[in-house]
């Protein structure tokens, strides 16, 4: 079926018009190349549409997404080819994304994934060499789905700007460094690093593929202190107060 999130649309065209002046103010807002990342979030109004918990997507909006990055880098440049654009890097019925009580969406297993099973495949990684290129596939969809881009891309010199355009997206970050989190990464580099039961949250690492310095390399400013600290999918920040909430849900259902 159709998600209704994919790409809103009025329905009595009353502000067609307006809404298309909008559209076109915000496109040529994000081409400029002297704009950066915070200013493109406050452009399309990131932060009051992350106030809203946000949709668990199905196929239909992961499709449109993949056929809008293959339009703005062209199928040439494309790391996502057209056989790829249903289905996603999970083995079937694998995973389940519920909503988390603290990190919004996050991606559970479904099944038993034994240490050293692999756990996801990157076929569905939109990648970007260009910064033009990802400023075009944010202006050409909508803004909410663009602020979900946000959340999900990560950067590196050596590789640009990725984005998994599938479930994998809502993996959550866990840290063997931080000792004061419970949580702690079960997946890198697409392999189960320990064994993961039906029921567990799968999640990686972050900073074992992210490099906060890669947003620069093309020409897209760069998220600040935030690039290391953005883990989780709603937009929240680690900090004292979602640790504090992590803490009495664990209490609460031990």
């Amino acid at each position: 079926s159709s998600d209704p999130n994919a790409n809103p649309v009025h329905s009595d065209g009353a502000n067609d018009d307006d809404d298309d002046d909008d559209v076109i103010e915000e496109y040529t807002k994000i081409m400029d190349e002297t704009v950066t990342l915070p200013d493109m979030w406050a452009i399309l109004d990131c932060a009051n549409i992350m106030e809203q918990q946000r949709p668990i997507h199905n196929e239909s909006t992961w499709v449109y997404l993949r056929g809008a990055y293959i339009a703005s880098v062209g199928y040439r440049n494309s790391t996502i080819r057209y056989d790829q654009i249903h289905g996603n890097g999970f083995p079937p019925d694998s995973i389940v994304v519920k909503h988390h009580p603290v990190k919004g969406r996050a991606l559970f297993a479904n099944q038993f994934f034994r240490k050293g099973d692999k756990v996801w495949g990157d076929g569905y990684s939109a990648c970007f060499q260009e910064g033009l290129d990802y400023r075009n596939f944010l202006a050409s969809i909508p803004a909410h789905l663009a602020c979900d881009v946000f959340l999900w891309a990560y950067s590196g010199k050596s590789y640009g700007v990725c984005v998994d355009l599938d479930e994998g997206s809502l993996i959550n970050h866990a840290s063997d460094d931080d000792v004061d989190r419970s949580d702690r990464p079960n997946m890198q580099r697409h392999v189960a690093t320990r064994d993961i039961h039906p029921g567990e949250e799968i999640l990686t690492d972050y900073m074992e593929f992210s490099e906060a310095a890669g947003w620069a390399e093309l020409g897209l400013g760069s998220w600040g202190e935030s690039d290391e600290n953005l883990y989780y999918d709603d937009g929240d920040y680690v900090n004292d107060d979602t640790e504090d909430a992590e803490d009495a849900m664990m209490k609460e259902e031990l």
